[in-house]
């Protein structure tokens, strides 16, 4: 009876493993290079900054000034990445 339990709680944990693990496996196939490190994440806001800045700079040099409010909604639709594919 005791072999029998132990047989029964190492198959239930073997199954949790093995969810787990197909768990792992398709987050990782999702994601798999997907995903930006911070150096990569630093010169992406670096370089939209610079756009951003350059933007700014030819509208006020038209005589339009920009608010900080509609700075930062061109930053933060900057920053909308617009062209990934979904198919």
């Amino acid at each position: 009876m005791e072999k029998h339990k132990l047989h029964a709680r190492l198959d239930a944990l073997s199954e949790k493993i093995s969810k787990a693990q197909n768990q792992l496996h398709k987050l990782k196939a999702w994601s798999d290079g997907h995903r930006l490190t911070s150096g990569e994440l630093e010169a992406r806001y670096r370089f939209l900054k610079s756009e951003l800045n350059g933007e700014i700079n030819d509208l006020e040099a038209h005589g339009h000034h920009v608010s900080n409010l509609e700075a930062s909604v061109r930053e933060w639709f900057d920053s909308l990445d617009l062209e990934t594919s979904w198919e």
